[in-house]
């Protein structure tokens, strides 16, 4: 028999898959000599050997360690963001992470330097300011003394969200990033569109009116914009490059935008404009509350639907991070894409009072599945130029 069809063949096909393609000559010569041993005792202790030259080979390289050491680095600032805001609020350990994440920008790595084209400049400094937008917000939102209040016992997840949005808008517009230009101009401005029109045809602030109740037909043409904007971003980046996954990730940048320019209008309709919170806990509160008390919680209950968005947002934004910067091995990308795909879809089913909660879940899942199935498919060189 040969070697890929007995156990310790099978073993050591899978310890080859594995290996960096670098090394890939030297595992099919691996493969080789062990189709010439007939001994299954010998041929698994050939393999085990094999495996140990690997495992000692990659330790010794710099391409095991980095990215080690990458994830050490992450973890290190999500904690330390979590532990500060127990202590001083969210507000100052947000704008140190932003500020970090701006000056690895200009540094060659995961998040940067920017790609010198037109688009990936403006989409960089476009997410950036709609994410410190967001942030400026918040701290107006929570006043002068909010600045150094801790804050909640739970995992401040709105900050972490943030901070998930500005990684992901500088990893996707690096040098090393598969994302071309075609995809993220479409996706950005269709995602800017989509996120108006969503904005006008949502109930206000929960409870009120929508603002595209005032329009002809009570806006309800706009509705179509929602998620056609989207789609027609996706068949522009791959009209534009001849390449479906370029197309799924302009879909993906589109709903990013989107969630992120409608959490940000919200939030900023809700801290700016006070007066227009409509009265939505009702009898829920403890009877003799005060008018400050109810209105707390009129703002808390106003901003739910928002900051949901906001995580949706930063959640589609790991999915596109994932794509955009495909590892050397489809597996390893095809796993990483389901693990992460699930967040999105599972919040947008859960969102049973979110207008459209449905229609967004079964989008998220039809563009994550999408890219799932272009998981082994070889990804737009970073350096090629579109037209």
């Amino acid at each position: 028999m040969t070697g890929g069809r007995q156990p310790a063949g099978w073993y050591l096909d899978l310890v080859v898959k594995l290996l960096p393609s670098a090394r890939h000559d030297w595992g099919c010569a691996m493969r080789a000599e062990l189709s010439a041993i007939d001994s299954p005792s010998e041929r698994w202790h050939f393999a085990l050997g094999c495996t140990r030259a690997a495992l000692l080979q990659i330790v010794r390289t710099r391409a095991v360690w980095h990215p080690v050491a990458t994830t050490a680095a992450v973890c290190l600032v999500v904690i330390s963001e979590i532990a500060s805001a127990h202590v001083i609020g969210q507000i100052i350990p947000g704008v140190l992470v932003l500020a970090l994440l701006a000056w690895l920008g200009d540094r060659p790595g995961l998040f940067g330097p920017v790609r010198p084209e037109r688009a990936a400049r403006v989409v960089r400094a476009g997410g950036y300011a709609l994410v410190g937008s967001c942030l400026l917000v918040l701290a107006v939102q929570g006043g002068v003394s909010g600045l150094l209040r801790p804050g909640p016992k739970a995992v401040p997840i709105v900050m972490l969200a943030l901070t998930l949005y500005a990684g992901s808008f500088l990893a996707v517009t690096a040098h090393a990033a598969c994302f071309g230009s075609a995809g993220l101009a479409a996706g950005a401005g269709a995602g800017l569109v989509a996120g108006l029109a969503a904005f006008a045809v949502m109930p206000f602030e929960r409870d009120g009116p929508p603002l595209a109740a005032a329009l002809p037909w009570h806006g309800s043409w706009l509705v179509p914009l929602v998620f056609g904007a989207p789609a027609a971003a996706a068949l522009r980046a791959t009209g534009r490059t001849r390449r479906a996954e370029q197309g799924v990730m302009a879909a993906l940048c589109a709903g990013i935008f989107a969630a992120l320019l409608v959490a940000l209008l919200g939030l900023s309709a809700i801290t700016f404009f006070p007066d227009r919170i409509p009265d939505i806990v009702g009898g829920v509160i403890y009877p003799g509350a005060s008018a400050a008390e109810r209105h707390a919680d009129n703002v808390t209950e106003a901003l739910d639907p928002y900051l949901g968005l906001l995580v949706f947002g930063a959640l589609l934004a790991a999915v596109l991070w994932v794509m955009a910067r495909p590892p050397s091995r489809a597996g390893t990308r095809g796993v990483a894409l389901a693990l992460l795909g699930l967040p999105p879809v599972a919040l947008g089913l859960s969102a049973r009072d979110f207008p459209g909660a449905m229609a967004i879940a079964t989008a998220t899942a039809t563009v994550v599945c999408s890219g799932l199935f272009m998981t082994g498919r070889h990804p737009l060189s970073p350096t090629r130029a579109e037209t």
